[in-house]
């Protein structure tokens, strides 16, 4: 029995030993990565600017793990940016057509490939899949803001302010006032042909943009034409309140509107006023400036405005009095004047607040940024000149 003792005690001694290093091994073992092996090559591949076999390879891995769907959305977004359309739109059609996905990543992989179709210029597609999508509860506010920017493009106005109701009220952006745009836009074609709806379109545009300085200088031009004269004055007036950078549009209106009525001393104590309160106007300078010189003819009009510069200067003002004075030097004046010409006409008069465009033609809409309602008129001015005229310390 002993004998049989010593030899089964190394032998237990052993099996422990193995059951226990079994055990080990069973618990802390290292934990499985959630990532395939494949995903590597797939990244590899990508970083080695093969991009065709990194998409062949993430694909493939969707059938695998799900999860990797931000991952395939954001490869097919670095596509679109490229350029690359088409891989953008192969990436996102696979998506869509794996069952295993939710419906919140399917939503957004049909918004992502309605914008694959907007970037290649395939309208129709991309309107038909944000149709769709604003019959989901809730429809993603994507689907309305795009289909929007289509019928833009489209010029459908009529479907761009049905759709433009559906989008929910945002800071960032002002729907209300790209309304009162596309009615702006519906009436201006016919306001000649149908002035009684092109002035309906313009109520709805107030209604929805109260400033919408468009409108009111549609409205004006219409109530012109009409022989509304006192009417138009009282519109084209309110541009003061609602922007009054676009007053210079406004001012020759108003002019012919003043003159037809036979009461241009109203106007002339108007743009007075206007210029206490915007005393930088060059355009509302050189407008009473003119009144002056049909009232009491060039000689008071030279000495309003050359004390106005001294003030104020500016290229306009210095264009205008040069004019004023042509006669007075046969050599000198008409040089300088062909200089501030060159300077007037060579000048931007409207610029973008948001983008920095600058042109000499008033747009609505930018084509720089193709925002609404943010290019502005602006008046030229030189600050060598302005430091020239100062009066000396």
């Amino acid at each position: 029995m002993m004998e049989w003792l010593f030899f089964l005690l190394p032998l237990a001694a052993l099996s422990g030993w193995l059951l226990a290093r079994k055990h080990y091994k069973r618990r802390y073992r290292p934990q499985d990565s959630p990532f395939s092996p494949e995903y590597f090559k797939g990244l590899n591949y990508l970083l080695n600017e093969q991009p065709d076999k990194a998409i062949d390879v993430f694909i493939g891995l969707l059938e695998v793990n799900s999860e990797t769907v931000e991952t395939h959305l954001a490869l097919a977004n670095l596509f679109r940016r490229r350029g690359e359309t088409d891989r953008a739109i192969r990436i996102h059609q696979n998506l869509i057509a794996r069952p295993s996905l939710s419906s919140q990543q399917r939503i957004q992989a049909l918004v992502e490939l309605g914008l694959d179709y907007m970037n290649a210029g395939v309208l129709d597609r991309a309107e038909l899949l944000f149709l769709e999508l604003l019959q989901q509860t809730p429809p993603p506010p994507e689907a309305a803001q795009q289909l929007v920017r289509i019928y833009q493009q489209e010029k459908n106005w009529h479907n761009a302010i049905k759709t433009a109701k559906q989008i929910p009220a945002d800071k960032k952006t002002n729907t209300r006032a790209l309304i009162a745009q596309f009615y702006c836009e519906l009436a201006e074609p016919i306001a000649d042909k149908d002035r009684h709806e092109a002035l309906n379109m313009l109520r709805s545009a107030h209604h929805y943009d109260p400033d919408c300085v468009r409108a009111s200088l549609l409205e004006g031009k219409i109530l012109i034409k009409s022989g509304q004269h006192r009417k138009a004055i009282r519109v084209l007036q309110l541009i003061e309140q609602q922007n009054h950078f676009f007053l210079p549009e406004a001012l020759p209106l108003l002019h012919t509107c003043y003159d037809r009525i036979g009461n241009t001393d109203a106007f002339k104590e108007w743009l007075q006023q206007l210029l206490v309160r915007h005393p930088h106007m060059t355009s509302a300078r050189i407008m009473l400036t003119k009144i002056i010189q049909q009232q009491q003819g060039n000689q008071a009009a030279q000495q309003f405005l050359y004390r106005q510069l001294h003030q104020h200067p500016s290229v306009e003002g210095l264009h205008h009095l040069i004019i004023l004075g042509e006669e007075n030097h046969q050599v000198l004046i008409p040089l300088i004047k062909d200089v501030t010409t060159a300077l007037i006409h060579k000048g931007d008069r409207y610029t973008c607040k948001n983008c920095g465009f600058s042109g000499r033609t008033l747009h609505w809409q930018c084509p720089g940024c193709s925002r609404w309602t943010t290019i502005r008129p602006i008046e030229i001015h030189l600050s060598a000149l302005e430091k020239l005229l100062e009066p000396s310390r």
